[in-house]
């Protein structure tokens, strides 16, 4: 008995536009007026922090579906970034006001660099 190979192009969530758009362009629109909008880093760091548990949930998802390299890395770089975030929010990692901006331009620097490995290596694995 052969297994059927699996269409990873056909499970990949980044691929479709609406849950492209559910896990990823929501939480980081919500993100970005926070940074605006938001009248503490504090605050900014807490509503970036859930954006970044949604969107590492939904990368970690997509891999289990498709195995897909981007997702491999971003998905534990949003976890990692997060905590980072909640360290900030709980008064544990002082490193300054500025510390939730350089947090959120880590973490969504390396997730978009993941696609260059992409590129680089192979999109599936």
């Amino acid at each position: 008995m052969s297994e059927q190979p699996i269409n990873e192009t056909a499970n990949d969530w980044v691929r479709r536009p609406g849950m492209g758009f559910v896990w990823w362009c929501i939480p980081l629109g919500v993100g970005i007026a926070a940074s605006y909008f938001a009248s503490s880093p504090r605050a900014t760091a807490l509503v970036w922090m859930a954006s970044f548990v949604w969107m590492g949930t939904g990368c970690s998802l997509n891999a289990r579906r498709c195995h897909r390299l981007h997702c491999y890395i971003s998905a534990p770089a949003f976890f990692l970034g997060a905590v980072a975030l909640a360290l900030f929010a709980a008064g544990i990692a002082l490193l300054g006001p500025h510390s939730p901006n350089n947090i959120v331009s880590v973490t969504l620097a390396v997730a978009l660099l993941s696609f260059v490995l992409e590129m680089i290596w192979r999109k599936y694995l």
